[in-house]
């Protein structure tokens, strides 16, 4: 699997990577890993006033001015 920048687009109000030239938009429920430091972890990608990653027991809120590295 390739590692990803995601980041947030504030015209589309959802969170994108480039995938060879393209953007992708992401949407609820998608699933991917979410690296914290050189640590990937599953994570699902939810909205409910703001956009936040679930990981098992823990959810996580997104910042929408950072960048995030994931693995699809």
């Amino acid at each position: 699997m390739t590692k990803y920048s995601m980041h947030y687009d504030q015209h589309q109000d959802q969170w994108s990577v480039e995938l060879q030239g393209r953007k992708y938009s992401l949407h609820c429920g998608e699933s991917f890993e979410l690296y914290i430091g050189r640590k990937s972890i599953p994570c699902r990608l939810e909205l409910a006033n703001k956009w936040y990653v679930i990981m098992g027991d823990v959810n996580l809120d997104l910042r929408e001015s950072d960048q995030y590295m994931i693995k699809l």
